[in-house]
């Protein structure tokens, strides 16, 4: 009798989004393309100061426009890249055995007809890493760091500009 209870909650479960009206943002329509999409398909990615900028840059070009940057954009994202780091560990000799990471990215999305930003945000990623004892050791972790860092911070800015678009372009921190 027990198994005629759990098969009830299963099958409430798997119905249960059904009918909320939960839609994912990403999903194919059958009847029309899907707006977030055309709206990122639109975004010119400027340029970013720095080689941590142009792995940046590049990394939002193939998440936000990823058949290639629009011949006629409708909006501009300019984002602007703030790096530090810190020793966390030492060992016997002195020298740090543990490091961090903090890669913040703050970001307008600028209307190219009003040349007003329309969106802004930041994003902040922390890394941590592991220094290895040999100079050429330490410096492909710190690399590898770096790149998993601006990876995040890549997939975060395209969801948060997606969800401003999905949610019919209004301004963070508005009330509708």
């Amino acid at each position: 009798m027990w198994w005629s209870k759990v098969a009830l909650m299963v099958g409430l479960l798997a119905l249960g989004p059904m009918g909320c009206g939960f839609t994912p943002m990403y999903a194919k329509n059958q009847s029309q393309a899907n707006p977030v999409v055309a709206e990122l398909a639109g975004i010119r990615v400027a340029g970013i100061e720095d080689r941590s900028g142009q792995i940046l840059r590049n990394a939002l070009v193939q998440r936000i426009t990823p058949l290639g940057e629009p011949a006629h954009s409708t909006h501009s994202l300019n984002v602007k890249l703030t790096t530090s780091q810190e020793n966390l560990a030492e060992r016997n000799d002195g020298k740090a055995s543990l490091g961090r990471l903090f890669i913040t990215a703050t970001f307008q999305l600028v209307d190219y007809q009003s040349e007003k930003p329309v969106f802004s945000s930041s994003s902040r990623s922390v890394v941590s890493y592991r220094l290895l004892g040999p100079r050429y050791g330490s410096t492909a972790v710190e690399r590898d760091a770096e790149q998993r860092a601006l990876t995040d911070l890549a997939e975060d800015i395209r969801a948060q500009v997606a969800a401003y678009f999905a949610n019919g372009k209004r301004p963070s921190g508005t009330i509708p």
